[in-house]
């Protein structure tokens, strides 16, 4: 991943084909509101951001028809990246000081994984997972979503 883009340049997540491409994912759902994408590397398969397709900064910001519709898509896009991923839960982190675009990043988890949940997140050097499990979680997710 590179360095994030001047932060005096237009939104990247506002971009969804630049970001796709920084961060390595696949966008696998929309519904003209929202949109999920599949990062597509790493520790942790099926990590995903979900994300408003308008401009929204921080989700102290949230308002409007996203404001009405955030917790039945969250809890449909995360309720499709359990069920791909076979995942016991998932996380969902809000931090919003790198990307100053309301996201939520999305990270399935079962025992045994990468993830150590509280503020490591990961475990550390914990090794990424094989490009066919997170190629296989893309289509499963998008498949599950329609």
């Amino acid at each position: 991943m590179s360095p994030l883009p001047d932060p005096d340049a237009p939104c990247l997540l506002c971009r969804p084909d630049d970001a796709d491409r920084f961060f390595g994912r696949t966008r696998v759902w929309t519904d003209g509101r929202w949109r999920l994408s599949v990062v597509g590397h790493g520790p942790v398969v099926g990590f995903a951001h979900l994300e408003p397709v308008r401009h929204i900064p921080y989700v102290t910001d949230l308002d409007g028809a996203e404001a009405g519709t955030f917790g039945p898509v969250l809890a449909t896009v995360t309720g499709a990246l359990r069920a791909a991923v076979g995942a016991d839960l998932v996380y969902a982190y809000v931090f919003g000081d790198r990307v100053a675009h309301f996201h939520v990043n999305l990270a399935p988890h079962q025992d045994g994984d990468a993830l150590a949940g509280g503020p490591a997140m990961l475990v550390p050097g914990a090794a990424d997972a094989p490009a066919e499990d997170h190629l296989a979680v893309i289509a499963a997710v998008r498949d599950r979503l329609g």
